[in-house]
């Protein structure tokens, strides 16, 4: 049997299970549809796609087909490199962009930060934040946001979404981190033992600190799933 072109979408069909699963799931992850005509076309996103940390090495035409399966038609089948009507599901602000540049990645990301624990976002993104917030909500997820400006960012942990409420050592935990963030002690505060606020964190400690305060925040949801419900907010 002559093998197919690396061109043919019915490539898609010899991948194996686990491969059409992964690829489809991050097609439908990273584009929504549109009617304008994405400037990337199918030889570009794939390229994409191989860049994430656990991909694999596909032809054009398997995500070609992959695109087919995800839901997505091409404006032209008849072209050697498939255009579609979609955009990026999250748009990337410019130092994004720039930074992607640098590495030599494309504009299609997954956002991993389920992987993560935490969210990183520009002010100015209502909309990724909205979202967060209310898949947090949907999820019983710890909220874990840093917001980033050119300097400085702003650090909001929210426990109250996941049902439980932050230990007095955590608590006294966190106020120690914060304090040396912060040291005049003007720019944070824990609320309710659920709502811990940083607001002027050098940008290039923000993550470490993030990090920081979800390995706090994960061993009081694993005392409390272990104790009950004893620590959940009233």
């Amino acid at each position: 049997m002559k093998p197919l072109d690396a061109n043919d979408p019915r490539g898609f069909d010899d991948l194996s299970p686990a491969q059409q699963t992964a690829l489809v799931e991050w097609i439908q992850e990273v584009l929504v549809p549109v009617r304008r005509v994405f400037s990337r076309t199918s030889y570009g996103m794939k390229h994409d796609f191989e860049r994430e940390p656990d991909a694999f090495y596909i032809r054009n035409g398997e995500f070609k087909g992959a695109m087919l399966a995800a839901g997505f038609r091409p404006v032209d089948a008849s072209e050697l490199n498939w255009r579609f009507r979609v955009k990026p599901a999250r748009e990337l602000d410019a130092w994004e962009k720039d930074k992607l540049r640098w590495i030599g990645r494309g504009w299609l990301v997954r956002d991993r930060w389920r992987e993560k624990g935490y969210v990183v976002a520009m002010r100015s993104q209502h909309r990724r934040i909205r979202e967060y917030d209310r898949t947090c909500q949907r999820e019983q997820r710890t909220k874990l946001l840093v917001l980033r400006g050119p300097r400085m960012a702003e650090i909001i942990l929210d426990t109250y979404p996941a049902g439980y409420r932050l230990t007095d050592p955590a608590v006294e935990e966190i106020a120690a981190l914060f304090d040396r963030l912060n040291p005049s002690g003007r720019n944070w505060s824990i609320t309710n033992n659920c709502l811990a606020v940083i607001r002027r964190v050098p940008v290039w400690q923000a993550e470490e600190a993030a990090v920081a305060l979800l390995q706090i925040a994960s061993r009081c949801r694993a005392e409390t799933d272990r104790g009950g419900r004893d620590g959940e907010p009233a």
